[in-house]
């Protein structure tokens, strides 16, 4: 069952799309947010009959980032239409899987553990009845109605998959799930057929696992860290007899003769010279956004448009000691503005850059935002005790190895399963996503909710702003999980303290947001391991309790 094969997956070369915000859901005028001691709250808990289990990969499958993955887990199973709140709690003593509902205490479903080891569990629901749980090698279904419980379906696997997501396609459950074998990360989308049993129509490979994968109409978008891996292409038929087969030739991409680096204020450009050459026989033009450097006997050396506005003025050349390169210093117009490559590039998305797209900015406008981020600097200190109850996760600190690594947002047709849409994101763009609706990007300081809808190219749109959550949540170095509500009203953050952080910057006209800190007992000392946002609470699972916190913002 769901056997390793190379499915033909047709995939992009390079991106062709970028993830630009709408201006209009943007505030110039906004300026901070301001603290509150977070005393609009109560706070309730409710004692757990049963220790809820900690999702885990298998020594065997063991890699940073499916350990990453199964330290941010949310294990607070809820279904679609809540209130109703279900957890999983592993029996040592009988080798078995329990599903409880956390609000009666009650036990739902029990699954054996037959090959007597602790496993990953992941659960996802199929509309609003079926739920989807992936126990180490085992799938299994279940109907949950208000009066019964009914396992429907019991699937083995051949590897430890987690469960990313799910949808109903023509009247036909569909998951998606993900695997590691041989340093790749397979993700399959896989159906149910007439028997009730799943198959796979479609196999994705990445160097990295999907953070956030969800399918409207016939479009899956997904979010990914490392790169697609393109299946091999398929051997090509022998030429037939009488046949004459007249290649084509392909385009040698030039090689480039020059490097450059880049600083918070200026890039480094080293260009290679001819033999020689003196500085004498140089001609270099610097433009607000171009460079060019040829020879006086006209010999072009370099020329392009840059991929951001510079200042020709504080901008400097040399030569290098050995009279083998031109050395040219450019400042950038843009301070603190990460440039992705040296040249322009239309494909570029702008949305990783620490200050993103804001070339249209006026330079008034530009010293205006670059004075709110010194401002905002005063309002991000944790103004509570850290003292941590207990130590992070040790995977998690050798999981930010990993946060250097490309993110990529691509969209894929169904049927046959073809990338349509791709966006290269910049490391640590990606902020959080939100189950299956939508996802937040950084940009500049603030965070940009994008939705992804139907029957559009490319599915995402961006719908709303957290003003300045961005630095907000950079501050919060031992964060663990971030959510919004359903009407994003706000947005929580939850760290490994037992801190709970809600965000809200109110309206588009605002100047200020606002920040409620909460901390929870600290006679439970136990793990955060889920949490589900509402319109005006906010439900944690731990080790011990199921904590509801209802606040007024």
């Amino acid at each position: 069952m769901f056997e390793e094969e190379r499915f033909t997956t047709a995939m992009l070369g390079r991106a062709n799309c970028s993830l630009k915000p709408d201006k209009k859901l943007l505030n110039s005028k906004f300026e901070q947010y301001k603290y509150t001691s977070g005393r609009e709250h109560e706070i309730t808990y409710k004692k757990l009959k049963h220790k809820p289990h900690r999702t885990k990969p298998p020594d065997s499958d063991f890699s940073y980032q499916m350990s990453r993955t199964s330290c941010l887990f949310n294990h607070l199973i809820v279904p679609p239409k809540g209130g109703k709140y279900y957890y999983i709690t592993h029996n040592e003593e009988e080798h078995s899987y329990i599903l409880v509902d956390a609000l009666t205490d009650t036990e739902l479903a029990q699954f054996s553990n037959q090959e007597k080891l602790i496993f990953n569990v992941s659960a996802v629901w199929i509309g609003s009845e079926t739920l989807a749980l992936c126990i180490g090698t085992y799938l299994y279904l279940l109907s949950l109605t208000p009066t019964s419980t009914k396992q429907t379906s019991e699937q083995k696997l051949d590897f430890h998959c987690l469960l990313l997501g799910s949808f109903e396609r023509d009247e036909t459950a569909h998951l998606v799930l993900c695997y590691r074998t041989d340093n790749v990360f397979v993700h399959q989308i896989v159906k149910q057929n007439d028997s009730g049993k799943f198959e796979v129509t479609a196999s994705i490979r990445q160097s990295g696992i999907a953070r956030f994968v969800t399918v409207r109409g016939d479009t899956l978008t997904m979010i990914s860290e490392g790169k697609l891996l393109v299946p091999e292409p398929e051997p090509e038929e022998p030429e037939k007899p009488g046949e004459v087969t007249v290649p084509v030739p392909r385009e040698r991409e030039e090689e480039k003769n020059y490097t450059w680096t880049q600083t918070m204020e200026d890039v480094d450009v080293s260009i290679e010279l001819p033999s020689g050459i003196l500085k004498s026989d140089l001609t270099i033009e610097i433009g607000h956004d171009s460079l060019e450097v040829r020879t006086k006997g006209g010999q072009e050396l370099f020329k392009s448009k840059l991929f951001s506005k510079v200042e020709p003025k504080e901008s400097t050349w040399h030569m290098s000691t050995d009279k083998k390169r031109v050395e040219v210093v450019l400042t950038k117009y843009q301070e603190a503005h990460n440039w992705a490559n040296l040249v322009d590039t239309p494909h570029y998305d702008p949305a990783g850059n620490l200050l993103g797209e804001i070339s249209d900015l006026s330079e008034e406008e530009l010293r205006g935002m670059m004075r709110r981020m010194e401002s905002l600097n005063e309002y991000t200190s944790d103004k509570v005790d850290k003292s941590p109850l207990y130590t992070p996760h040790p995977e998690l600190e050798e999981c930010d190895e990993l946060d250097g690594q490309q993110v990529l947002l691509s969209s894929f047709s169904l049927d046959p399963v073809k990338q349509h849409s791709l966006v290269e994101l910049s490391p640590g763009t990606l902020l959080f996503s939100d189950t299956d609706r939508g996802f937040v990007v950084s940009h500049s300081v603030d965070a940009c909710y994008y939705e992804v809808e139907r029957d559009v190219c490319p599915p995402w749109q961006h719908a709303s702003t957290f003003h300045a959550f961005n630095m907000v949540q950079a501050t919060k170095t031992q964060k663990k999980y971030i959510v919004t509500d359903p009407g994003r009203k706000y947005a929580a953050i939850v760290d490994i303290t037992r801190h709970v952080y809600i965000y809200s910057s109110t309206g588009e006209e605002s100047t200020h947001g606002k920040l409620l800190v909460m901390t929870l007992d600290n006679s439970d000392d136990s793990e955060i391991l889920g949490v589900f946002p509402r319109t005006e609470s906010i439900v944690l699972l731990t080790e011990k309790y199921l904590i509801t916190i209802k606040f007024s913002l």
